[in-house]
């Protein structure tokens, strides 16, 4: 009897917990808790707020707002527009915590959109999910989107230190029509350090409204080179739309900071993410790096698209027939490296294990996943 209590107590203290419902910054969240890693996710706007290795160091890659949050259903225009930058924009930076996603379309809302209520990316960053499905190391959680007639579930499932997620959208009307869907990655201090940070991605050639570029050259208000943060207390901020390597199945963007030791990163299917856009902030009181794979570089609503539905030979959105839906899947990773580790290389998936491979000496370092 006593054999059997311990090996109980053990099996409880190895085992994964279920989801759990929890505050967030004074904010309703899930938090899905396993040995290896913490992922909370807000229930208003399901952003991811934390991606986290446990047992380690506690940092946190993905960008909090210093400013309080809230729920969209307590945003009131005329109280919290102007405290939260004003315009179009300000319903979404309301709440927006982490990583987003943008859908059915990424950027403005035209000036129609933006008098009748819509916001920036989309809807799915401004109602309320809701979980329909848990278990000991995964949960679902679904957004119906009313004013455009879609819907977007996605389920989360964490193994050792790589998380999945594997989205669906879904047209409910008998109309197809033309979606943006951006995972927009936004990277946050402490782990986001002025002249410190390194970032790498496989990309090929760039733009901006004005020039073209190759990686990782990038244009702010001036040529700069994209896998460094710069060490200024302030600069403009900009945003660059880059074509992922075309050469690759499977692409990936890495953030590594060498105090932490840490690298944090994902992996995705190029042919359903060929475009990432970059963008940064960089002000007095806000440090942000935006890395935001994508099905589109073009920053608007239908009629943007429909204005543009083609760069260098690719598309720019995807079609959502009538009734039908698009499955999406990718995987983002934290791993610690080695003393000395000297930057990020590359990053390769085989046999859905994940490499970090170390620049300069192709070291590999393997990302746990049990």
């Amino acid at each position: 009897m006593l054999k059997a209590l311990i090996v109980l107590l053990i099996l409880q203290a190895v085992s994964p917990a279920e989801v759990r419902s929890e505050r967030f910054r004074n904010r309703d969240a899930w938090t899905l808790d396993t040995p290896k890693l913490r992922v909370t996710i807000l229930k208003s706007g399901g952003h991811i707020a934390e991606i986290v290795l446990v047992k380690a160091n506690s940092v946190n890659p993905l960008w909090i707002q210093s400013r309080p949050t809230i729920d969209d259903e307590q945003y009131i225009r005329a109280k919290h527009e102007k405290f939260y930058g004003g315009g179009f924009a300000a319903r979404l930076l309301a709440g927006l915590l982490g990583h987003n996603v943008c859908f059915p379309f990424w950027g403005g809302p035209s000036a129609s959109e933006g008098a009748a209520g819509m916001t920036f990316h989309g809807e799915t960053g401004i109602v309320r999910w809701k979980q329909t499905a848990s278990g000991p190391d995964f949960v679902t959680v679904h957004a119906d989107l009313p004013e455009s007639g879609t819907s977007f579930t996605r389920t989360i499932r964490i193994s050792g230190q790589v998380v999945s997620f594997e989205e669906t959208a879904r047209n409910g009307k008998a109309w197809d029509r033309p979606v943006g869907w951006c995972e927009h990655v936004t990277i946050g201090p402490p782990f986001l350090e002025r002249g410190v940070t390194q970032i790498q991605a496989s990309l090929t050639r760039g733009r901006d409204a004005k020039t073209e570029f190759a990686w990782p050259d990038g244009m702010a208000e001036v040529k700069v080179d994209l896998r460094k943060v710069r060490n200024l207390p302030t600069s403009p901020g900009f945003v660059n739309n880059f074509l992922v390597d075309p050469q690759r199945d499977l692409a990936y963007l890495a953030v590594y900071h060498p105090k932490y030791r840490l690298v944090f990163g994902y992996v995705f299917p190029r042919a359903q993410f060929p475009w990432l856009n970059i963008w940064e902030s960089n002000t007095a009181d806000m440090l942000t790096r935006g890395l935001e794979f994508s099905n589109t570089p073009v920053h608007g609503t239908l009629k943007a698209l429909m204005q543009t539905p083609q760069i260098w030979g690719i598309p720019t959105y995807e079609w959502l027939n009538a009734r039908s839906e698009i499955k999406k899947r990718f995987w983002a990773f934290s791993v610690h490296v080695p003393d000395g580790f000297q930057g990020v290389g590359d990053v390769l998936m085989r046999d859905r294990k994940i490499q970090v491979v170390e620049q300069g000496t192709s070291r590999l370092v393997a990302v746990p996943d049990r």
